[in-house]
């Protein structure tokens, strides 16, 4: 991964840069924010700067032999350690380099790769993902071995809020004696979930969201996308590049469809025609469910600009034109606000692992009061 391909970061990718031409690069790096914003692109493209043969004063050269090894996840220096079901298989306890082979095939192919896409590559998107202490017992093992071809040996920790107990106990004694020429590079969406003595132990790197137009340019320079749907999925995915992904993946039109057919069911009030349109959405994964309530916020408020005769402002695509040209009758400010309100509540209660169940038939029948009045 090279510095240039980080989309959004660019402070954060020049501070860097200064730290390893100054080497005053820390041996533990904590590269923290949102989720799906490239924290771990990032940790890959350091790997690679810090390794490079001939880099340039801003980017690894993408020819040399350990560039080129970087560059497809075989470098047998750089080593990933993952968030993985943990099981055995016989006696043996499966360790991230078990399930290696397929993140390779999948990260090197799409750096913003989502934990959701990796949940389900496992087969787990209802299980916990964790990294074990049998993990950091191996790593320790590993890490005090001598460097094959690398400048510095670099063990990259996606997730680490998700090392348990008994696991981040353990790698606190690594961080504390650390051997030379060895990086540790952490990626993290929630600090506050790891013990103080490891965040204190290293130097975190805030990274912010992803602007919305850059990712759109993105979507249009890369994905080809066209201008209208580049643009939704730009403001819907909330400076989350792996959100747009995700959006890419399940298809923005599909999520509108069953926007538009939920609210339509929520309105006549039937509770088997909103039953039916609300198991579409609590029955598929969380991160869909996630993706469709910000959806439904950023078309709450297209309703509002269609009600208050604002439609050049509203995202909206053709096909959505009649919908909301009826539906807007229906809204008011007030209503929009208390919808809005809802749809974020029920946000945060999904994202903090409640119910799907009962926080989306709740929420639909909350919101066909309000359009009731």
């Amino acid at each position: 991964m090279f510095f240039h391909e980080i989309i959004g970061q660019e402070a954060v990718v020049q501070h860097i840069r200064e730290a390893v031409q100054n080497n005053r690069l820390p041996h533990a790096l904590m590269l923290s924010g949102p989720a799906g914003i490239g924290k771990l692109a990032l940790a890959n493209a350091i790997a690679q700067y810090v390794n490079c043969l001939n880099p340039s004063d801003t980017d690894s050269c993408g020819t040399c032999s350990n560039c080129g090894k970087i560059r497809k996840g075989i470098h047998p220096d750089i080593r990933f350690i993952l968030p993985i079901i943990s099981k055995k298989e016989g006696s043996r306890q499966l360790l991230s380099a078990d399930y290696f082979g397929e993140f390779r095939s999948h990260f090197f192919e799409e750096p913003y790769m989502s934990f959701a896409q990796w949940q389900r590559l496992l087969g787990g998107a209802n299980k916990q993902l964790m990294i074990s202490v049998h993990e950091i017992r191996a790593l320790k093992q590993h890490i005090y071995l001598k460097a094959f071809e690398a400048l510095y040996k670099v063990l990259i920790i996606w997730n680490a809020e998700r090392i348990n107990v008994q696991g981040a106990n353990a790698f606190l004694k690594l961080l504390e004696e650390p051997p030379d020429k060895t990086l540790l590079i952490m990626t993290c969406s929630d600090p506050s979930k790891l013990l103080n003595t490891i965040n204190s132990r290293c130097q975190r790197i805030q990274l912010g969201r992803v602007g919305v137009e850059e990712i759109r340019q993105y979507l249009l320079d890369k994905k080809k996308l066209d201008e209208s749907q580049a643009t939704e999925i730009a403001a819907i995915a909330e400076g989350s590049m792996a959100n747009a992904h995700e959006l890419l993946e399940d298809s923005s039109i599909t999520l509108k469809a069953v926007y538009i057919e939920w609210l339509r069911a929520i309105y006549t009030g039937r509770y088997d025609k909103m039953t039916l349109q609300t198991e579409k959405v609590y029955k598929e994964s969380k991160e869909f469910q996630k993706l469709f309530l910000a959806l439904a916020i950023k078309k709450m408020r297209d309703s509002l600009l269609y009600h208050l005769d604002m439609k050049q402002l509203a995202l909206v695509t053709e096909d959505e034109k009649a919908f909301q040209n009826n539906f807007s009758k229906v809204v008011d400010p007030t209503k929009v606000s208390f919808i809005a309100k809802a749809l974020e509540e029920s946000l945060r209660q999904i994202s903090g692992n409640a119910n799907a169940q009962m926080v989306f038939s709740a929420l639909s029948i909350r919101i066909h009061a309000i359009l009731r009045g």
